[in-house]
């Protein structure tokens, strides 16, 4: 997707995928990503997934394009946070957190090779030519044996975002850098009802734990 449109979305409150609280899948498997260390969240938004993570102990690294959601983050949370400028844009920090403004796809830190990372939003919200890609960024900013908690969508409207991501492309994209294991395979449409709104017949979240190779 084009940068425009994500600002946009923003500008318009038109977030509906940004979840109240933490997701279901991060709590539920929250200590799939091992013990408190670097941890890294690719487009994050204005997640409360990151509370959850920094909470838990880790050391967390967000990434967001759009700055709106950045400082959204911090004020709602009543939080001046820390600021500096790296060639890819500036990072807003507040004790163990942190979150870098900027394409992930440029996204560097000093934090790097992170121990872990969890990914609710980005990979749905990339079209399938850009998975291949992304993967490999991501692969590239973690340690071998690295867990990463992955959560897709999987629909048949045809478009997105959220793309539909099935199993067979998640194992496609992610095989040749992580070992996968499926730990979540549930049917969402009640609790989806804009998808089935808008002439979905079914939609699916499914959580995979992808190990670093």
């Amino acid at each position: 997707m084009q940068p425009t449109f994500w600002h946009e979305r923003w500008t318009l409150g038109q977030t509906a995928f940004h979840e109240g609280a933490p997701n279901r899948f991060l709590l539920r498997y929250l200590d799939r990503l091992g013990p408190p260390g670097a941890l890294f969240v690719p487009l994050c938004g204005k997640s409360f997934d990151l509370d959850a993570l920094a909470q838990h102990g880790h050391d967390v690294t967000g990434c967001e394009l759009v700055s709106l959601a950045v400082e959204e983050y911090f004020r709602e949370r009543n939080i001046t946070p820390a600021t500096h400028h790296t060639p890819t844009g500036p990072v807003y920090e507040s004790g163990s957190l942190r979150i870098a403004c900027g394409d992930v796809f440029a996204f560097e830190s000093e934090r790097a090779p992170f121990d872990a990372a969890f990914d609710r939003a980005a990979l749905v919200a990339l079209p399938p030519e850009l998975r291949a890609r992304y993967v490999a960024k991501l692969a590239s900013l973690l340690r071998p044996g690295a867990p990463v908690l992955l959560v897709t969508m999987e629909h048949d409207l045809g478009s997105g975002p959220p793309f539909s991501v099935p199993e067979d492309a998640v194992r496609a994209a992610c095989a040749e850098a992580f070992a996968i294991e499926l730990l979540a395979d549930e049917d969402v449409a009640q609790s989806n009802a804009r998808f089935i709104e808008r002439g979905a017949t079914f939609v699916r979240e499914r959580a995979y734990l992808l190990t670093r190779k």
